[in-house]
C-alpha cells in the first residue's frame, strides 16, 4: 500500500471520528460502540457511491451523502427527525460553502502564475482547507453552544435548514458562473475572486449567527421558565412565612392555655391541645430529607402541590454533599417534582381529578436510587429521552434535559417509563466526587 493510500485512509478515519464526535455531543448515541457502526456505515455508502456512481454531479453527490448520513443518524443517535436533519445538512453544507471561500483564491493565484485550469493538488488543498473550516466550526458549536443539546422547536430547524441550503446553493451557483467564464486576465480574475470569497465567508458567518440567535432564544425561553418557577416558589414561601408569623404570635396564648389546663388537672385535654399544635407546626416543614438545601427547596413545592389537591407522598433521603453537590441535587429534585406537578396540573385544567405523585429513594452502600411517579390523564410518548404528549408536542423537555445533564455528570443511569403512569428513575454512584465539573472537557 502506497504512502498516499495510507495517508488517505488516516485522513478518512480522522474525518469520520470528528463528525461522529460532533453528532454524539449534539444528539447523544443510542448504543455502545456506536463509532464502529458509524464508521462502517459511512464506509459502506461511500464505497457504493464510488463503485456504482450513484451521484455523478456535485449537487447529486451532496444530496446522496446527506441522505445516507441522515438515515445512519436516525439509527444511531437520539433526537427528533428535524433536529437530526438540521445537523446532517449543516455538517455537509458548511464545507461546501467553505469551498467557495478557498477555491476562487487558489484559482486566481494559479492564473496569476500563468497556469490554465486547476490541478489535482490545488483541489486537494482546497478540500483540506474546507474540511479544517468545518472542524473549527464544529468545535465552536459543540464547545460553546451547549444549549443546542436541548430540544428546540421543529420550526426553528426548518428555518435554519432553509437558510443553510439557500446559502450553499447561492455560493455554488456563483462558483459555476466563475469557473464557466474563460479568457480571464490575471487582474480581473483576482478582482472577481476576492468578492466571491468574501461572499462565501459571509455565508459561513451567517451560519454561526443564525445558530447564536437560536441559542439566545432558547436561553431566554429557559430563563422565562425558571422565572415562573421562582414566582411560584416565592408565592408558597410567602404563605409559609405568614403561617409561621401567626404561630409565633399565638405561642404565648398557647402556653397560657396549656398552663391553665394543667393547673386544673386536665392532662388529657392538654395532651390533645399539644398534639394539635404539633400538627400545625409540622405543616410548616413537612419534608425532611437530611439535606437543608433539599428541604428548603422541596417544602414550598410540596405545599404548592397540596394546595392544588394533589395526593403527594414522599419517602426521601438524599446523599451527603461529598457525593453530590447541593446545586446538582436541587436541580435533580426540583426539575423532577416540577414536571410531575405540571403533569397533574394539566389534568386538573382538563377537568380531571388532581392526580397523585409518589417519591421514594433507596440508599445502598454503592449507589443511590431516586424514583418519582405521577398519574397521567392522557397518553404520553417517550422519544429519545423526551416526553411528548399524544399530539407530539414537547411538554417538559427542558426539565428532563437538566436532569439528564446531572445524571451524566455523575456517571449515573436515567430511566423513563410512561405506560399507565409516568415514572422517572435515577441511579447515582455513591463514590465521593468533589467537583465533577473540573473533570469535564
Amino acid at each position: 500500500m502506497s504512502e498516499a493510500a495510507i495517508g488517505s485512509m488516516i485522513w478518512g478515519l480522522l474525518d469520520t471520528f470528528l463528525r461522529y464526535r460532533f453528532f454524539n455531543k449534539m444528539l447523544g448515541n443510542k448504543y455502545h460502540c456506536t463509532f464502529v457502526w458509524y464508521y462502517l456505515g459511512t464506509l459502506l455508502y461511500g464505497h457504493l457511491n464510488v463503485l456504482l456512481v450513484l451521484a455523478g454531479t456535485p449537487w447529486g453527490n451532496l444530496v446522496y451523502l446527506c441522505g445516507c448520513s441522515f438515515m445512519l443518524n436516525m439509527l444511531l443517535f437520539h433526537g427528533s427527525i428535524l433536529k437530526k436533519a438540521f445537523f446532517t445538512i449543516w455538517i455537509y453544507c458548511v464545507p461546501e460553502t467553505a469551498y467557495g471561500i478557498y477555491f476562487p483564491l487558489f484559482y486566481s493565484l494559479a492564473g496569476s502564475r500563468g497556469q490554465t485550469g486547476y490541478s489535482d493538488t490545488m483541489l486537494q488543498m482546497v478540500e483540506i482547507a474546507a474540511c479544517l473550516t468545518l472542524y473549527i466550526m464544529m468545535e465552536v458549536l459543540s464547545g460553546n453552544l451547549h444549549v443546542l443539546r436541548q430540544d428546540f422547536e421543529d420550526r426553528d430547524a426548518v428555518y435554519l435548514i432553509c437558510i443553510i441550503v439557500f446559502i450553499c446553493a447561492a455560493v455554488d451557483m456563483m462558483l459555476n458562473l466563475f469557473t464557466g467564464i474563460s479568457g480571464w486576465t490575471p487582474k480581473s480574475l483576482l478582482m472577481t475572486a476576492i468578492p466571491l470569497s468574501l461572499t462565501a465567508l459571509g455565508g459561513e458567518i451567517l451560519y454561526i449567527y443564525c445558530i447564536i440567535m437560536l441559542k439566545r432564544r432558547l436561553t431566554e425561553q429557559l430563563a422565562k421558565q425558571q422565572y415562573q418557577m421562582l414566582g411560584r416558589h416565592l408565592e408558597v414561601s410567602k404563605e409559609q412565612y405568614c403561617q409561621l408569623i401567626k404561630i409565633r404570635h399565638d405561642i404565648k396564648n398557647h402556653g397560657l392555655c396549656l398552663a391553665q389546663l394543667l393547673a386544673n388537672g386536665k392532662s388529657e385535654e392538654a395532651a390533645h391541645y399539644l398534639q394539635q399544635m404539633n400538627l400545625r407546626l409540622e405543616e410548616a416543614d413537612s419534608i425532611q430529607t437530611g439535606s437543608v438545601f433539599a428541604d428548603a427547596l422541596l417544602n414550598p413545592k410540596y405545599h404548592y402541590a397540596k394546595n392544588l389537591g394533589i395526593d403527594l407522598t414522599i419517602r426521601l433521603s438524599v446523599p451527603d454533599e461529598a457525593t453530590i453537590l447541593p446545586v446538582d441535587l436541587c436541580c435533580l429534585l426540583s426539575n423532577a417534582l416540577d414536571n410531575a406537578v405540571e403533569a397533574c396540573q394539566r389534568g386538573i385544567e382538563a377537568g380531571n381529578p388532581p392526580g397523585w405523585i409518589r417519591i421514594v429513594s433507596h440508599m445502598n452502600p454503592n449507589y443511590w436510587v431516586f424514583e418519582i411517579s405521577n398519574s397521567v390523564h392522557s397518553p404520553v410518548n417517550l422519544n429519545g429521552g423526551k416526553l411528548k404528549s399524544s399530539k407530539g408536542t414537547a411538554i417538559c423537555g427542558v426539565g428532563l434535559q437538566n436532569i439528564k445533564a446531572v445524571v451524566e455528570r455523575y456517571g449515573g443511569v436515567l430511566d423513563l417509563q410512561g405506560e399507565t403512569q409516568f415514572t422517572l428513575s435515577v441511579m447515582l454512584p455513591l463514590a465521593p466526587k468533589k467537583n465533577p465539573s473540573a473533570s469535564k472537557e
